[in-house]
């Protein structure tokens, strides 16, 4: 390996997406991946007390510029280093059904993108001097994402969880100095780690999944919609091959149901054309019977933060089973962090 090509190794535990043509996947695109990282890194900078800036609107170039656009680029001023990602394969596609939304029509969601026998290969080919502090920051954005978020996109509806196999990077258990940061710019406030919440919940199922699969016990779309098909052969698939379980919608739409007031809930769950501020995982395989979830998000009120604590068991069963049986032996909150002591730490 070339001595100036580092390389972070990850495993997909859910899908890895990162948009292409015309909506498409087709293949892991560097861009996708360059993007999630500066937004997690954006709101690292900006929980530390410096400012990061807007990249759809900023006014950074080439002599005056934040500590974001310092590693990763703005006009007048390149990136420090380059990204190639290695991989091999792409996952089956499954389509679920949704509920009627409010016109009366029937939607449907997918489960799409990339997920790897082996090792996914970042890797980082430095162009420029990179310093300790930035090599410091990289690795924590990277250490937040594998531990509780997620990356790439689509990560609201339930993409790109990962786990870290190899990290050769520099200065990996160096604490950042946030005081060598720039305090004193015209940036914005959000993301910010700060504001942020991770949960991990632990679903235990009364028998295998692959069981439960053949027994087509999961909820896959409104009865009364006759142009559904289920596909659980594809259901099987992603459990028996890719070993994670495609329930991030069914969760995502028990959780916004925890919201009565619908502009709130838009605001904090997104609609057409606006992002969401919460994301959720599918489940991804602890064992047999057994699957983790991850819920986290920025800018929530406590109220909702609670009720996805406290009631998301309660509520679940209707929107994950089709009929009236409950297959789920154990509903476990097994963490729950704030951005603010991730920082502290």
């Amino acid at each position: 390996m070339n001595e100036n090509v580092l390389e972070v190794k990850i495993e997909t535990l859910t899908p890895l997406w990162t948009g292409g043509v015309n909506g498409k996947c087709d293949r892991l695109h560097e861009t996708g991946i360059l993007g999630s990282l500066r937004w997690w890194y954006e709101a690292i900078v900006r929980g530390l007390g410096g400012y990061a800036c807007d990249p759809s609107n900023s006014k950074c170039d080439g002599k005056t510029h934040c500590d974001v656009c310092e590693l990763f680029g703005c006009t007048d001023w390149a990136r420090k280093f380059r990204l190639e990602v290695d991989f091999n394969q792409v996952i089956s596609k499954v389509w679920i059904g949704t509920r009627e939304n409010r016109r009366g029509n029937y939607l449907k969601r997918k489960v799409s993108g990339f997920m790897s026998d082996d090792s996914i290969i970042l890797k980082i080919i430095p162009l420029r001097e990179i310093s300790k502090n930035e090599w410091a920051l990289l690795n924590e954005t990277l250490k937040i994402i594998a531990d509780c978020g997620a990356l790439g996109a689509h990560t609201s509806q339930g993409n790109g969880v990962i786990r870290i196999v190899k990290n050769n990077l520099p200065y990996q258990y160096e604490k950042v100095d946030f005081s060598l940061l720039k305090k004193d710019g015209k940036g914005v406030n959000s993301p910010n780690l700060d504001g942020f919440f991770f949960y991990k919940f632990q679903l235990k199922f009364t028998d295998d999944l692959s069981n439960l699969i053949d027994k087509h016990v999961f909820w896959t779309h409104a009865p009364n919609d006759r142009r559904f098909k289920d596909n659980w052969n594809n259901w099987k698939e992603l459990w028996n091959k890719y070993h994670f379980l495609p329930i991030a919608f069914h969760i995502r739409d028990t959780i916004r149901r925890l919201e009565f007031n619908i502009n709130k809930r838009h605001n904090i769950f997104g609609e057409l054309g606006k992002g969401s501020k919460v994301f959720v995982s599918h489940g991804y395989e602890i064992d047999k019977q057994t699957v983790m979830v991850r819920i986290f998000g920025y800018d929530v009120d406590n109220h909702i933060k609670n009720e996805i604590k406290i009631n998301l068991k309660s509520k679940l069963k209707e929107k994950l089973f089709s009929g009236d049986n409950d297959y789920l032996e154990s509903y476990n909150f097994k963490e729950g962090k704030t951005g603010k002591e991730i920082l502290e730490s």
